[in-house]
């Protein structure tokens, strides 16, 4: 019996009335405040088309898009289901470091503050060369938002989540370099704003004693990336992330880490639990991709929100009692 339950259409969808989400929506955040689901979505304008590339990104596919950048949007819902879409974008690629695009939003909250890290794409998404790195931006009411630059290390890197509170009196930050989840501390959200240079470099040159998590299995044996803001739960850190395998499939498993130390995994999902199944989810602008961003818990059960095929938005629930017990089942 699979573990969740998807719907059988897409939650959201590209939308012809909004020129900057008009050609693909997906890869979504989420965050609940106890009355609303907030959403940030990633969302890309028509008119990109398909190209050939010579020299892939990052070992990605060898196929591409020209005139391709993405925006940030916004969508709000009271059941986990049904969503309101703002017509204006959230974020928009607006500065130097983000002009290519503002792609893949988690959002988390530290000490009141909503915290949302985002890929920034200061060269095309495309390029050889791209220059993705980590971008931050806050908000206190989904209304007005301050962007504040790169926070991450002059590298490719993504897939950069917060932890929802202190552990240890600092900031907890997972992010990726190909192919492991790495974790890395700042000692306050004003070194997360502003992190000093001697903070990234130091990282960076002991990286292998940063990581939380590697491929193991065969399905992810490309690489791994932090899914959704990790979930506190008595048992541990509830982590959903993706893997990927060689022919570039993209599912999602889970795993469990130390509430006081996040280095230490707990427990982890030899299978996956979710993977491209559906036609939205194996055809689009890229085939066979579930990539879950987004999760929160309404009740006793988690809401999953993943991009499909990178062109729409999915969503599987399941009950949290039965994700935990079988996280249970699989302690390291």
């Amino acid at each position: 019996m699979n573990l969740f339950t998807k719907s059988a259409a897409p939650l959201l969808c590209p939308d012809g009335s909004m020129p900057w989400a008009s050609g693909a929506v997906f890869n979504p955040a989420a965050w609940f405040d106890g009355e609303t689901v907030h959403m940030l979505f990633r969302a890309v304008p028509d008119g990109y088309r398909r190209i050939r590339l010579e020299h892939a990104a990052g070992g990605e596919l060898d196929v591409g898009f020209d005139n391709y950048v993405s925006y940030i949007g916004y969508a709000s819902s009271r059941d986990g289901l049904h969503f309101d879409v703002r017509p204006e974008p959230f974020i928009s690629p607006d500065t130097h470091v983000d002009r290519f695009g503002a792609e893949d939003p988690r959002i988390s909250v530290v000490d009141g503050h909503y915290l949302i890290t985002y890929s920034a794409l200061e060269s095309g998404a495309y390029d050889p060369d791209c220059r993705v790195r980590i971008g931050l931006a806050t908000t206190t009411d989904f209304l007005h938002v301050d962007k504040h630059g790169v926070i991450g290390p002059d590298e490719r890197d993504k897939d950069a989540v917060i932890f929802p509170r202190l552990i240890g009196g600092r900031v907890a930050m997972l992010h990726r370099i190909v192919p492991d989840i790495q974790l890395i501390y700042f000692d306050d959200l004003d070194q997360l704003i502003a992190p000093p240079a001697r903070l990234w470099i130091d990282h960076m040159n002991n990286l292998d004693q940063h990581v939380v998590m590697r491929p193991e299995a065969e399905w992810e044996s490309k690489k791994i990336g932090a899914g959704p803001t990790p979930i506190e739960t008595d048992d541990g850190w509830l982590l959903i992330y993706h893997g990927v395998d060689d022919n570039h499939v993209y599912r999602a498993g889970l795993a469990l880490l130390d509430l006081d130390d996040p280095s230490k995994v707990i427990a982890r999902t030899p299978h996956p639990v979710l993977e491209p199944e559906s036609d939205f989810e194996r055809f689009g602008d890229v085939n066979n991709v579930v990539f879950p961003e987004g999760a929160v818990v309404l009740g006793d059960t988690l809401h999953v929100y993943y991009g499909a095929a990178d062109r729409v938005i999915g969503h599987a629930a399941a009950p949290m009692s039965a994700v935990l017990a079988l996280l249970r089942h699989h302690r390291i």
